[in-house]
């Protein structure tokens, strides 16, 4: 009797009730069933035979075989409580034992379609089980025990689809989140948390379904946060992965030394729009378009950094750190000057920006426009302005060829000053060696002049003759 007045074999929850209505009432039920239980034992002739303190100790057993019972009741099969009405089993019983399996069939996938799996687990597995059992038992079990397990699994799908109406009901925030994140492939770009937010979402419609649904809301709320970052990363995710994957293989490519400006400008333009996205992930314009800025950026600093890369091994030089702020214009800035004149052509061309393509394709595009332009030109003007870009092209081409020119003379130049000083420093260290030995020879010959102390020569005294 306990059992069946938890899970009410015939009545279902409209889903316009409010659930804490529901489990108040719930509530009130087991009071009144154990109020009952006690009164029983207050009064009855039990009471004569165990003493105060023994009745004391009774209730207590009694409230904790209570709660056993409704936990117990929580975890039995959501099929053990529900039974087939009278007009299923007479329309199962009315059709041929492969019509019985094929209507089953065609009721377990219409709730398969209406997410009967997620929303009411318990109640889809259970019918999606008999219709199983009903698929091996054709042809080795009686009609009649087909049609009535077929019943039986109509009355568990009838009952989950009320439990869908609750679930939807109670969780219409969550699912509307859970809808972006599937809009958004969370489950490609975050595939553990997903796993994790949804498998916390599923234990909360569980016990739902189980009409267990006390002390929930806390979870709702963290569940809720959590469902909302996830969808504000995957829309990141989505929208900046490309350029999140080019930054990164520019930077490996050393582009910090080799081309530090412009890939300082496009981790910038990533960061804001990241940022940006965070803020309004919900203006699906505005998302494309910091996607396409971004995108454009981190192009545009590959084919820089390649182009520097490229020049660099031309001339042979190996830049390992960045350049100093002040000094000769670095290669970065060469190649950046030569892509703002290429700009300029194309613009004035009407072409859109070229930047985020390497500069060889930049040219080829440019010149395809001027042949295209020299192609629809039916006048002397038209002829005269695409000669003028002509001759601008050959102008830049030049003027690029004489900038290198005068970086790969300079850096010569640098180079034979600073062997000619390694040359002068050695030649001036083997002199020194030489004055060095010099003067340990003059050291060693008064050293040896000293020692053999050489007497000077005496003359022999004179006599003077004496005077007369």
């Amino acid at each position: 009797m306990f059992l069946w007045c938890l899970e009410d074999r015939n009545d279902t929850i409209a889903p316009e009730v409010s659930l804490r209505e529901y489990d108040a009432a719930s509530a009130r039920l087991l009071l009144l069933i154990e109020s009952a239980v006690f009164r029983g034992f207050n009064h009855g002739c039990l009471c004569n035979f165990y003493s105060g303190a023994n009745m004391s100790s009774i209730k207590k057993r009694l409230a904790v075989v209570l709660g056993a019972l409704l936990m117990v009741s929580c975890a039995l099969p959501v099929s053990d409580t529900i039974q087939a009405s009278p007009a299923q089993l007479d329309k199962y019983n009315e059709l041929a034992a492969l019509e019985v399996v094929t209507a089953l069939e065609k009721n377990v996938d219409e709730a398969r379609n209406a997410n009967m799996g997620f929303l009411a687990p318990g109640h889809f597995s259970a019918a999606a089980q008999i219709l199983s059992e009903n698929q091996r038992a054709l042809g080795n079990k009686p009609k009649e025990e087909i049609a009535n397990n077929a019943a039986k699994a109509d009355a568990i799908l009838e009952k989950g689809r009320a439990i869908m109406a609750i679930v939807q009901y109670r969780f219409s925030q969550e699912l509307m989140l859970k809808a972006k994140m599937e809009e958004h492939q969370t489950a490609k770009f975050l595939p553990e948390d997903y796993e994790k937010v949804i498998g916390k979402f599923s234990t909360l419609i569980e016990k739902v379904e189980r009409k267990n649904p006390e002390n929930i809301d806390q979870e709702k709320d963290a569940l809720l946060k959590q469902m909302l970052g996830l969808v504000v990363k995957s829309i990141q995710e989505g929208a900046l992965r490309q350029s999140e994957v080019l930054n990164a293989d520019t930077r490996k490519k050393n582009a910090e030394a080799q081309a530090p400006l412009t890939f300082a400008e496009a981790e910038q333009i990533y960061q804001d729009a990241k940022n940006r996205i965070a803020a309004a992930h919900d203006d699906q314009k505005l998302v494309e378009s910091l996607s396409e800025k971004a995108l454009f950026a981190a192009h545009h600093a590959q084919q820089i950094n390649d182009r520097v890369a490229l020049l660099q091994t031309r001339l042979g030089l190996q830049i390992k750190a960045k350049p100093a702020a002040a000094g000769p214009l670095s290669l970065e800035q060469i190649v950046l000057q030569e892509e703002d004149r290429l700009r300029g052509i194309a613009a004035a061309l009407g072409l859109k920006d070229l930047r985020d393509q390497p500069l060889d394709r930049q040219v080829e595009e440019i010149k395809r426009a001027i042949g295209k332009a020299a192609h629809q030109a039916e006048s002397e003007a038209c002829s005269v302005t695409v000669q003028d870009l002509n001759s601008c092209l050959k102008a830049f081409n030049d003027s690029v060829q004489h900038e290198i020119a005068e970086q790969a003379e300079e850096d010569r130049q640098k180079i034979i000053k600073a062997r000619q000083m390694e040359e002068q420093n050695a030649h001036m260290a083997e002199k020194e060696a030489q004055i060095k030995s010099l003067e340990d020879q003059i050291k060693r010959l008064e050293s040896a002049a000293r020692a053999k102390k050489i007497p000077k020569a005496v003359k022999p005294a004179t006599t003077q003759p004496q005077s007369r």
